[in-house]
């Protein structure tokens, strides 16, 4: 999850926080509550796996490269793990959400679904 992403999540956090404080008809401020406590536990549940994740993966600066439909993009893979990479690239808008990245170090080959793109990196799970 982007840093902006999580910014949204906990502004609408904030958001629901400041209609149940506001609210005058307490049922509408009870529902807006529960609302609440919802959303901060799903916070909490994201931002638990997330850390699960970066302790998992392994940083790795090896070359790779993404197979896109018979072309051949060269890569950098800056961490990895069982389920996926981090891989820098010089134009991330031109991979698609499917690939195949070959790290010819290791003589492995994955399968790979896009998860987010930043601005010359990408992350993947493997398939």
């Amino acid at each position: 999850m982007t840093d902006s992403e999580w910014k949204e999540r906990r502004n609408e956090v904030e958001r629901y926080r400041l209609m149940a404080r506001d609210a005058t008809d307490p049922v509408a401020a009870a529902l807006l509550h529960d609302i609440v406590s919802e959303l901060e536990a799903d916070l909490n549940k994201l931002a638990d796996i997330e850390a699960q994740r970066t302790l998992a993966r392994e940083c790795v600066l090896e070359p790779g490269v993404i197979e896109i439909y018979g072309r051949t993009v060269s890569c950098l893979v800056r961490s990895l793990s069982e389920d996926g990479a981090a891989i820098d690239v010089i134009n991330p808008g031109a991979v698609p959400d499917r690939f195949t990245l070959e790290l010819p170090l290791e003589g492995a080959t994955h399968r790979c679904r896009l998860v987010w793109r930043r601005e010359t990196e990408i992350g993947v799970t493997f398939r």
